[in-house]
């Protein structure tokens, strides 16, 4: 369900909501769903449960996650056009990569080289 890589400089609790933001996005998690318990997923992950807090509290504080008292944490109605903003932002930041790349004077081929070294990491 939600996977870190511990070597990647991007913090932790910042994959984390990543990748609550694409289940989302992928319809694999939806409004009302609950999301796993902070000592659940800390232990599943093999990381300290105050990251996985702050992530799940960051994630309240943008309203894609409600807290329920006694219950936990859901994925609030709106995640899903945040999920989707987030995913938009995403294209963005890639479409600038790219053409910084390009300017910088990678050619087409070594592009299409990164995106496919990075699909085979990603399996």
């Amino acid at each position: 369900m939600i996977t870190i890589d511990a070597h990647s400089p991007v913090p932790i609790y910042e994959q984390v909501k990543t990748e609550l933001h694409g289940l989302v996005a992928r319809g694999m998690l939806k409004p009302g769903d609950q999301v796993p318990a902070i000592r659940v997923l800390s232990q599943t992950l093999l990381v300290n449960p105050n990251t996985i807090a702050r992530a799940y509290r960051e994630l309240v504080m943008e309203g894609f996650l409600e807290t329920r008292r006694g219950e936990g944490n859901y994925i609030s109605a709106q995640a899903r056009s945040r999920a989707n903003d987030s995913l938009d932002g995403s294209r963005k930041q890639l479409l600038e990569a790219i053409l910084s790349a390009r300017r910088a004077g990678l050619g087409w081929k070594e592009v299409l080289l990164i995106v496919q070294k990075a699909k085979g990491e990603e399996a």
